[in-house]
């Protein structure tokens, strides 16, 4: 499809250290002052400061946007510092926002950066979305991502999605005031919003860098936007494979009443089997998010601990050969959890899925 027209009207000419700062910019053909002017009276707010908020903060603060808004309500996590590549060992414990906006600013000083320290939702995701010209998606939670598009069609802003999760990502534009037939949400693709979350890296884990490749991508797909320039992702959903560092295209069009959603949703896969029966001699371990007991006698661990390989006791007493049964509520960390033991040497992993008691 052709460019579209600009999301951001030129604020004027560009002062001379601007021009200077963004000299390779305005070497770009089809590009130029205006496009840049554009990207210095943007305002773009970007969901999650995390392994795809990192990369695209950088690169839009980079490139030149003047106002960039960033909503997390998270802190930084030693776990977080595989991938989210904004923050750094001494940000451990300090909110994602002020990380952030403390790194984009030594990054280009000039950049107004708004923090949300909050978590988005139906209640909220409005007010906080309306003083903006376009929103990048970067959470990783399906209420977030509902609660943005919700909100973006009823402000009739476009959406800049992606996610990653192991080895895969995607990207696409939702905006359902597109023009030439391109208008499709989320949902529209996806189906309505899931009962329950999916896998994250928490659970699946996630190549680091695959985070910086699509985060850029949605980047690009920013700077297009924003400036009337390339060819906008609308109508098209990006994927990414980074065992084989391929992309593919996938066409998309509106659903129809008769059709429903253009593609399965991306509800989370469930457990491999219920926990009715523990076999004999098994160690069960529950790495719920908190003790919960998934089982009767099951010795709770972190997640990140055996990814640390902090083994309990118990397990360090379990022979390799024994069976091992590994538990949480929806079979997403069990999963996680049953590689890790696998990779430690236990050959008899069983991930299952038992609710609390």
């Amino acid at each position: 499809m052709a460019a579209l027209d600009p999301l951001v009207p030129s604020g004027g000419p560009l002062p001379p250290e601007e021009r200077r700062r963004a000299a390779r910019h305005l070497l770009l053909e089809s590009f130029g002052p205006a496009a840049q002017a554009r990207l210095a009276s943007a305002r773009v707010l970007v969901v999650g400061a995390g392994g795809l908020g990192s990369p695209v903060l950088q690169y839009l603060a980079a490139a030149g946007v003047g106002t960039l808004g960033v909503l997390d309500d998270d802190v930084v996590e030693e776990s977080n510092l595989q991938r989210q590549v904004l923050h750094g060992a001494g940000d451990v414990g300090s909110p994602k926002t002020a990380s952030a906006a403390a790194a984009l600013r030594t990054l280009r000083p000039d950049v107004r950066v708004v923090e949300h320290g909050v978590r988005l939702d139906a209640s909220n995701a409005r007010s906080l979305m309306e003083a903006y010209d376009l929103v990048v998606d970067g959470c990783d939670t399906f209420a977030t991502r509902y609660a943005v598009s919700d909100a973006a069609v009823a402000l009739g802003l476009p959406v800049v999605w992606g996610s990653v999760l192991g080895w895969d990502g995607q990207v696409a534009v939702w905006w359902s005031a597109a023009p030439d037939g391109l208008a499709l949400t989320y949902p529209d693709v996806f189906g309505p919003a899931p009962s329950e979350e999916g896998e994250t890296c928490a659970t699946a884990g996630v190549l680091s860098p695959a985070c910086g490749v699509v985060g850029a991508t949605m980047a690009v797909e920013a700077v297009k936007l924003l400036t009337g320039t390339g060819d906008v992702a609308l109508g098209r959903l990006l994927v990414y494979d980074a065992r084989t560092s391929t992309w593919n295209a996938v066409e998309l069009t509106p659903p129809s009443a008769a059709t429903g959603p253009v593609a399965h949703s991306e509800a989370p896969n469930r457990a491999t089997s219920p926990l009715t029966t523990v076999p004999e001699g098994a160690l069960v371990l529950d790495v719920g998010p908190a003790a919960g007991g998934a089982a009767p006698g099951a010795v709770w661990v972190r997640l990140e601990d055996l990814a640390a390989g902090e083994h309990p006791p118990e397990l360090v007493g379990h022979p390799h050969d024994a069976p091992v049964v590994v538990v949480c509520p929806h079979g997403l960390r069990s999963r996680g959890a049953a590689t890790l033991l696998a990779a430690d040497g236990w050959t008899d992993v069983r991930a299952v899925a038992a609710a609390p008691l």
